[in-house]
């Protein structure tokens, strides 16, 4: 039952004593109208739009800073020519259609009314197949509260009855002189100056609970690579040498939550179009873009005063290496066909060299190597399944290099690039230098056979639809590939210190 506040409507808003049967026929039809960021839909148009043309470059970033100075309505202005909304995409609330849907079945008009640009608006319109002439900002008038008021009064006439859906505070003085009021957020305080307000659908969803999810805590466990280097040396076992590790990678979790917040915020269109994504808190709009900003901000800020207080200036450089190249791979780099799978290997291995750094110590040339190999099949796997999850895959994926007939070749590259992986492996089993360091180095070799078993596995598995979104966090989940893991650990640990079969 949707929870409202029972609020004495305002003389003259047509609430007042009730009319003769003949008045009411004499009546014309009560306009509903509806506002658009955050009530019917989660989105702010026009903050997509600042993101969408700060993503297409410096060039147009530095205009919307200066149409910013100009005037908030001259920047949405701007922005909607440049960027306009795909309707289709946007996240809509079933509950604010439903209301509309009752409306136009009453025979009421339904008229959007948004203080973003004109030209997105009308756009929404036409995909819900509104007939009516909407209300937006348009030139430098802004067209929201007591604004929007003022163009509602001049649309229908002073003293007309309407009602109204918002979802803010903004919006009070809308509720105040409607004639009936329905809220998607926002709900006013009890008032003898303000209708009965009433809730649409559930309570927003918290913000804190939105915001950890956008942050993709189950993706931190990539960044255990970090411990990689203390484990190979064989000196995980020192107590100061594990905590500056695991440090190193608290601070490398961190630092990665803010890059997933700005791709979120890049990706929210082809998000918004991939089967899964969508459900993403950002593109979802459970987090706004303001808050997904500041928040990628304070992430960023501190994990580079924790990468200074564990490694000093070495490890935060690195750090600072690995959020250049992964804003550049959010910005630009995701779009470069096959290079896009090389920078996400690269960044797989660079959470190794951070992990050498944060201990000071030298990393096999194989180590390397393998990990340039082993991760570039995973990028392959994790754009093979993008691929074939895509809603329309004739077309060039959203965001993305490849359309729907590359997806054999992505599929035989990542394969390939598995295959060499273990063949590596084989060479460092093999290696003097390895040999030197290992107690048994010949259990080395057993490494390649549980390897072998899980990447065939899994890339069959995504051939048959059965692995979804990144394929790291799939293995995190999957007690097969658990159990493999742990198989390789003790093959390790036996190759370490000696173990007698």
């Amino acid at each position: 039952m949707a929870q409202q506040d029972n609020i004495a409507p305002q003389q003259g808003s047509g609430t007042g004593s009730p009319l003769s049967p003949q008045s009411q026929q004499s009546q014309p039809p009560v306009p509903l109208f509806v506002d658009v960021d955050g009530t019917l839909t989660r989105a702010d148009i026009s903050l997509e739009s600042f993101v969408r043309l700060a993503k297409a470059g410096l060039g147009p970033l530095l205009l919307l800073i200066l149409w910013l100075f100009k005037g908030r309505a001259v920047a949405k202005t701007m922005a909607a020519r440049r960027a306009p909304v795909e309707p289709e995409h946007l996240p809509y609330r079933d509950e604010v259609l439903a209301l509309m849907a009752d409306a136009k079945a009453e025979g009421r008009p339904v008229i959007l009314a948004s203080a973003s640009h004109h030209r997105n608006i009308v756009r929404i319109a036409r995909h819900l197949g509104l007939d009516e002439a909407v209300i937006a900002t348009r030139g430098r008038d802004n067209i929201k509260g007591r604004a929007k008021l003022a163009m509602i009064r001049r649309r229908i006439g002073e003293g007309q009855a309407f009602d109204y859906a918002g979802d803010s505070r903004a919006d009070t003085s809308l509720w105040r002189a409607a004639r009936r009021g329905w809220s998607a957020g926002y709900i006013p305080p009890r008032s003898g100056e303000a209708p009965q307000v009433e809730r649409l659908g559930p309570p927003r969803r918290s913000f804190a609970r939105s915001f950890l999810k956008a942050m993709r805590p189950h993706q931190w466990a990539k960044n255990a690579l970090v411990l990689v280097p203390a484990i190979t040396s064989g000196q995980f076992t020192d107590p100061r040498v594990l905590l500056v590790s695991v440090l190193a990678a608290v601070a490398m979790s961190l630092i990665a939550s803010s890059i997933y917040l700005i791709n979120d915020l890049l990706d929210i269109d082809s998000d918004r179009a991939h089967r899964t994504k969508w459900k993403r808190p950002i593109a979802h709009g459970d987090v706004s873009v303001p808050a997904a900003v500041v928040g990628a901000v304070l992430l960023a800020v501190a994990g580079l005063v924790g990468g200074w207080m564990t490694g000093g200036a070495p490890l935060v450089f690195w750090l600072g290496v690995y959020m250049a190249i992964t804003t550049a791979y959010s910005f630009r780099l995701k779009a470069v066909m096959v290079g896009d799978a090389i920078i996400l290997a690269a960044l797989y291995t660079i959470r190794i060299w951070i992990g050498s750094v944060a201990i000071a110590v030298p990393l096999s040339f194989w180590l390397l190597l393998f990990s340039v190999f082993l991760f570039l099949s995973l990028a392959y796997l994790k754009r093979y399944i993008e691929m074939r999850d895509a809603v329309e895959s004739h077309r060039l994926l959203s965001g993305r290099g490849y359309v729907g007939g590359d997806l054999d070749v992505v599929m035989t590259s990542g394969v390939s690039a598995g295959m060499v992986s273990i063949l590596v492996l084989a060479l460092f089993a093999h290696d003097p230098a390895t040999v030197a360091q290992y107690a048994a180095p010949d259990l080395l070799w057993l490494l390649c056979l549980p390897l072998l078993y899980w990447l065939n596995r899994i890339w069959m598995m995504a051939r048959r639809g059965e692995v979804d979104g990144d394929p790291v966090s799939f293995a995190i989940k999957d007690r097969r590939s658990l159990f493999i893991g742990i198989i390789m650990a003790a093959i390790f640990l036996a190759a370490r210190i000696g173990w007698a079969w």
